[in-house]
């Protein structure tokens, strides 16, 4: 069980302790509700409170956060941790796993993975991850360990990508089309004034032989942003099948959610998580913008 403590700013002297969780802390009607159900779940300076008691400026607020286990199949394979303490860790996702669990993917999943790290530390858990990548895209993955971490970071933290595209890219650009999804049974995105407004900036790091290696940051974050970005501009992600065509260079798009930036949510302390190329990605590199 995590356990924060708060101390009482003058600015919500007064106020009710559900009125500081909410507007201070961020926290959903939801959450405050299963605090209040759970014993432990809220004191102030030492002692059971309820969420409509009034707080003093100095008071400490104590939130204890019991997690809930969701019921999903431990998976023995091991996922790279790139990051991890009491309140975050990042994963380094391979291709071609999923990040949660679904019809088709029962027991294959990033969120298999993450039950199974659950039970070897003893702790209960569910999988809150705060970027969700397509299951052929490798890269980071921001996983919140309880609600207060989910609360502050979500939207709160930024993304690079790297990716391989067709077609050689001269200097550094800026796509803004709204992306809108016609059919809510195919999961195909597509350029349309009905979408929603979307925004992909991109950088060269290197082209040749017919393709660019780019890096990308997304200031908006869309289903499929980058593929259909780049599709768009006729600059289609290499082996993306979905919004270009498949490749022999690479056995999937060739995208990776290379580094992530936040402040940590406790701490307050600056982080860099930096995820290397898959060698699918080296090997198609090599192949495609490093050939001689």
């Amino acid at each position: 069980m995590r356990e924060l403590h708060f101390t009482i700013e003058p600015g919500y002297d007064g106020a009710q302790v559900k009125t500081y969780l909410r507007r201070q802390l961020g926290f959903s009607n939801r959450t405050v509700t299963k605090l209040k159900q759970h014993p432990l779940g809220l004191r102030r300076n030492g002692e059971h409170v309820r969420t409509v008691d009034l707080l003093r400026a100095g008071d400490t607020l104590s939130v204890a956060f019991c997690e809930e286990e969701r019921a999903v199949l431990c998976s023995n394979r091991r996922v790279e941790i790139l990051y991890e303490d009491e309140d975050l860790m990042v994963y380094n996702k391979p291709p071609g796993m999923p990040v949660h669990t679904s019809c088709g993917h029962a027991s294959d999943t990033l969120e298999n993975v993450y039950a199974a790290h659950c039970l070897r530390a003893g702790a209960p858990g569910r999988l809150r991850a705060l970027n969700r990548l397509d299951r052929d895209t490798s890269g980071c993955v921001l996983v919140a360990k309880n609600q207060y971490a989910a609360s502050r970071l979500t939207g709160n933290f930024e993304k690079s990508y790297r990716a391989l595209v067709c077609g050689e890219l001269r200097g550094d650009g800026r796509v803004e089309a709204k992306i809108y999804r016609p059919d809510p049974v195919d999961i195909r995105r597509t350029v349309d004034e009905r979408g929603q407004a979307s925004i992909t900036e991109y950088g060269v790091l290197q082209t040749g032989n017919g393709y660019s290696f780019l890096q990308f940051r997304l200031l908006t974050g869309r289903t499929h942003q980058i593929r259909v970005h780049m599709a768009y501009i006729g600059h289609p992600v290499l082996g993306d099948p979905m919004y270009g065509s498949g490749s022999e260079l690479i056995g999937r798009q060739a995208l990776h959610c290379w580094q992530l930036r936040l402040t940590h949510p406790v701490s307050g302390e600056r982080l860099c998580v930096t995820a290397p190329l898959p060698e699918d990605m080296r090997e198609a590199y090599a192949r495609s913008v490093g050939a001689k």
